[in-house]
């Protein structure tokens, strides 16, 4: 008779950390959705911002609204008054003749936000999509 030695096997006593795993991921995504859905109603002062340097292949058109909410297109040296409608059939030119134009919005800092916002949706409604707002930096203290 043979008899073979049977290998003793060894136990492991080990955990198994793949199932935690997946329920630490699930934990993950769960938060990253619901906490921007927490963050409403936050009170903002957007006047003083961080400026940065627009990166300007070529010159871009600039609107300038003032104190009363009047609006003036400054093209070259020259700032010419102009209502709503007259902004979009120039803009409009403007696009036709660059369509890779970019334009500038330049406001008095106690101008209502609805003067700005009525131009810059009367020019993105022709079509323009490089839009921008220039501001001033933060004072130094």
């Amino acid at each position: 008779m043979i008899y073979r030695l049977a290998k003793k096997k060894n136990l492991k006593a080990e955990i198994n950390v793949v199932p935690y795993i997946d329920v630490m991921l699930v934990l993950l995504i769960i938060f990253m959705v619901l906490s921007p859905l927490l963050i409403q109603g936050i009170e903002v002062n957007l006047p003083k911002t961080d400026t940065t340097k627009m990166s300007v292949q070529s010159e871009p058109l600039v609107i300038s609204i003032n104190e009363n909410g009047d609006y003036f297109i400054n093209i070259g040296d020259e700032s010419l008054s102009i209502d709503l409608n007259e902004l979009k059939r120039k803009s409009k030119v403007i696009y036709d003749a660059n369509p890779e134009i970019e334009v500038v919005f330049q406001s008095d800092k106690d101008v209502s936000f609805d003067a700005v916002a009525k131009a810059m949706a009367s020019v993105q409604s022709i079509g323009i999509t490089k839009i921008g707002i220039v501001t001033s930096g933060y004072e130094s203290k």
